[in-house]
């Protein structure tokens, strides 16, 4: 038990996120430190709700309408799970990149075929439009 009588976590507990307190000691004194971060089971779910999407079978929608389909659950989870803890939301960012960029080598063919070509695609649209998706506004606010 700390002294503010919160129970000691071991370390694995705290690697995983969570709502929860870790006590330990910094310059010889007890602290309560308290990280709130998106659930494991939470997360999960996110993945799976994103796998269903199907965002790299898409090829016949354009970047718009893409984004104007995932835009508002993206920006309720970003408002919801990022309420108090934006960065433990990092993931998303990548996750979602990672499939728009296989959803570029799909559609458009030319990109397709040399990966630092689809790099460069997508980091000009950023630059162009920084609103279009959701996640890219969190990266830059965080």
């Amino acid at each position: 038990m700390c002294a503010s009588g919160a129970a000691l976590f071991a370390a694995s507990e705290s690697r995983r996120g969570g709502l929860g307190a870790l006590c330990g000691l910094i310059t010889g004194k007890y602290f309560v430190n308290f990280s709130p971060a998106i659930a494991p089971k939470a997360r999960r779910s996110i993945y799976a709700e994103i796998r269903d999407w199907r965002i790299p079978r898409r090829s016949e929608t354009s970047i718009g309408s893409l984004a104007q389909r995932i835009n508002p659950v993206v920006r309720g989870w970003v408002e919801y799970y990022g309420a108090l803890y934006k960065s433990s939301l990092l993931f998303l960012v990548s996750h979602l990149d990672r499939l728009i960029l296989k959803w570029i080598r799909r559609k458009y063919k030319k990109q397709g075929s040399n990966l630092k070509r689809a790099k460069r695609w997508i980091k000009r649209v950023k630059s162009r439009y920084p609103e279009l998706f959701v996640h890219w506004s969190l990266l830059r606010a965080s």
